[in-house]
């Protein structure tokens, strides 16, 4: 790079003009120097300094011109070289460690870096070439310093370039053992060397617009700090060396919050064993203040001291992968959750703003898709963090805290949206959208949830599946009324959790079809006097795999038991003639109807069928059977007085005869005449028993 320029005249007629044209910062080939450099950046732990050493090679490649008796010769006396401004112990020297002189000067638009000004040993005229070594260290800035460089035992932070010609630049990074490297913008190519890892980018073709932005962590040099809550869960708080002052403020956020954050959602903290919480600056870089990896519990937060995003990122506990399939659930309750956390800590809350229909970056939720973890945040992820954020609070705030915890409850134990009378069955998958939207209607109760993820959740095909979704509720609706305490049958309410809205209309047909037959059978039985059995309900409801049409089958045949029985009572309840009632002597027709009503309520249809027809077939021949009684009973009464008749004549003929004038003589004698009461008191043997209320049945059965 040209900076200085100098003229001389010659003897004679011949004059030689030396120029130097000022320099730029960037240097490109047709500056008139080939600029070629190997900048090796070496992390000094033990120092808390990275050390920078730039081995510059300089050509000049502007030849002499000659004009007449003029020789125009062009030479280089310096070069300025970019470093940056937290840059200390800055030399420059010559192979041999001749010390060049540098003059520092800010560079406009930036306090990032500063320009050093290079004098050469010598001037440097065409063809020929200078090598400069320039070094200095980069500290660490103080935490929550504006400039992102940090070193420190612990953590080091910074960004690595290298100035000079397209293609011939080549940028270095050593790192020591024990140091994690996080390494972006590059390509760089890893080796091992002496032990340490050194990460090398060479030929790089736009230096101007290449950087690495070292990240390198150092987890053993942290400082640790154990952590518990009042509940025993427990953290390992690990800072920086030398920053008490983020160690106390974590601390203190997850003393408070955690328990805090636990009672608000109704579930206790969700992990098991102990939760790293690192400091770090490595989420500010592509936009984040911290992020949280659940699977392996650790979190890390950037240096700041923001009550609200560490209680954000301690609340991913719960709102995570586990428990949501889509991350704006995620991040939405995380903000809204850890918000409320702030408030009840007396905190600052930090309000959503109004969704902005116009917003550059807006996308439907459920298309708004990881982190992007290459370029860093945009205004993609600033719309959908703010979008998710409002959704959530509009929906949590119709609903309210205490019936947000019943559906966090069925959240975390992944139990069905629509439930039944028993015990909610198991779904066994994370919530997604299209769960989490039954949950807060079926739950929660929620009328405004639906029209907000259609307005800012859903994409076009989904918003289809939304009005499926209408129509099957309608129906799902209109059979729950039906229904009445017959809870819907869970294979209906499966497929519409399911959101297998075809399937589950079929389902609610049949399940239609068996509440009509059980709305005829409660008729019927209501004309009974009588209940059936209680497992048609249970059945029903727990009806699986195409169960339905055989629960209706066992109603009907309940039904059909019941004609039979309400056949017997309308037999049993006619009118009798005299020969109906003389025929029924004997049989206990209350008694058999009861033995038909008890069958028919335990479920025995042959029982009950069984009493009912015995009780229809004796009414139906009472009349048959009462006749014959009759005629019988009236022959039986005419043999008794001719038998009477017959033995009366024959005592008075074995009477002796008393002559006329005399008088039989009769000795008195206690005793009373034995042949007369013989005659009084046994009267004529029937042909057939009389028939007694045991022998009834009997009786009829043998037609006599």
């Amino acid at each position: 790079m040209l900076r200085r320029s100098l003229a001389a005249l010659l003897p004679l007629t011949a004059a030689v003009v030396m120029l130097a044209p000022a320099a730029p910062l960037a240097h490109a080939d047709d500056d008139g120097l080939t600029f070629e450099n190997t900048t090796t950046y070496t992390i000094d732990a033990a120092a808390s300094v990275v050390r920078v050493v730039a081995d510059l090679t300089l050509t000049n490649t502007l030849p002499d011109q000659v004009k007449g008796n003029i020789i125009n010769r062009r030479y280089f006396t310096g070069i300025s070289f970019p470093v940056p401004s937290q840059a200390v112990n800055l030399a420059a020297t010559t192979p041999s460690g001749r010390a060049l002189r540098t003059t520092p000067r800010a560079v406009p638009g930036t306090d990032a870096y500063l320009v050093h000004d290079i004098d050469f040993a010598s001037d440097l005229y065409y063809r020929e070439s200078e090598r400069v070594r320039v070094t200095y260290d980069i500290t660490g800035l103080p935490p929550r310093s504006e400039n992102p460089s940090r070193v420190n035992p612990a953590y080091a932070a910074f960004d690595a370039f290298g100035v000079g010609d397209d293609g011939k630049v080549t940028v270095r990074v050593v790192v020591p053992p024990g140091f994690v490297v996080d390494a972006f913008g590059s390509d760089a190519q890893q080796t091992v060397e002496n032990g340490n890892t050194v990460y090398t980018a060479t030929n790089i073709p736009n230096p101007d617009e290449f950087d690495i932005f070292i990240s390198a962590r150092n987890d053993g040099a942290l400082t640790s700090t154990e952590v518990s809550t009042p509940d025993g869960d427990e953290f390992d708080v690990r800072a920086w060396p030398g920053d008490a002052e983020w160690q106390a403020f974590v601390t203190a956020q997850i003393e408070d919050g955690v328990p805090a954050m636990a009672e608000l959602i109704g579930q206790p903290w969700p992990i098991d064993g102990s939760v790293e919480v690192r400091q770090a600056y490595t989420p500010y870089l592509y936009g984040y203040a911290g992020w949280f990896s659940a699977r392996d519990k650790e979190i890390e937060i950037g240096e700041d001291l923001e009550q609200e995003v560490v209680l954000h990122e301690l609340s991913h506990a719960w709102f995570s992968d586990d428990w949501f399939g889509d991350r704006w659930l995620s991040e939405g309750f995380a903000q809204v959750y850890s918000n409320k956390a702030v408030a009840e800590l007396g905190g600052d809350v930090v309000e959503p703003t109004t969704i902005d229909d116009t917003d550059p970056g807006r996308v439907a939720l459920n298309d708004w898709g990881d982190p992007n973890f290459t370029d860093g945040a945009d205004e993609v992820e600033a719309y959908g963090y703010n979008a998710s954020y409002d959704v959530v609070q509009r929906i949590v705030d119709e609903i309210g805290d205490d019936t947000m915890r019943e559906v966090f409850a069925a959240i975390a134990d992944r139990t069905i949206a629509y439930v039944g009378d028993a015990e909610p069955e198991d779904v066994n998958r994370s919530t997604d959208w299209r769960r989490f939207l039954d949950l807060v209607e079926e739950l929660g109760g929620s009328t405004e949830a639906r029209d907000l993820i259609e307005q800012y959740v859903a994409d076009e095909s989904q918003v289809t599946m939304l009005e499926d979704r209408d129509d099957a509720r309608e129906q799902y609706a209109a059979l729950d009324e039906h229904g009445d305490t017959w809870a819907p049958p869970f294979e209906v309410r499966e497929r519409m959790n399911l959101w297998s809205f075809d399937e589950a209309a079929e389902r609610i047909d049949e399940a239609e079809a068996v509440l009509t037959l059980r709305d005829e059978l409660d008729d019927k039985a209501e004309q009974l006097g009588a209940e059936y059995p209680a497992t048609f309900e249970a059945d029903y409801e727990a009806a699986d795999d195409d169960a339905l049409p055989e629960v209706g089958a066992a109603v009907q045949e309940q039904i059909d038991t019941a004609d039979a029985v309400l056949a017997a009572v309308a037999a049993e309840a006619e009118d009798d003639g005299l020969f109906d009632t003389i025929g029924l002597w004997g049989t206990d027709l209350p008694a058999d109807l009861a033995v038909a009503t008890a069958a028919f309520e335990e479920g025995d249809h042959d029982a009950a069928r069984a009493a009912a027809q015995e009780v229809v077939d004796t009414v139906e021949q009472a009349g048959s059977v009462g006749t014959k009684r009759a005629l019988f009973s009236l022959g039986g009464l005419v043999l008794f007085i001719g038998l009477v008749v017959l033995v009366v004549v024959l005592v008075r003929r074995r009477r002796r005869p008393v002559p006329i004038g005399e008088s039989e003589s009769v000795e008195e004698t206690d005793a009373e005449p034995a042949a007369e009461l013989d005659i009084v008191a046994e009267p004529p043997t029937p042909l057939a028993p009389e028939p007694s209320p045991e022998s009834g049945r009997d009786l009829f059965r043998n037609g006599f």
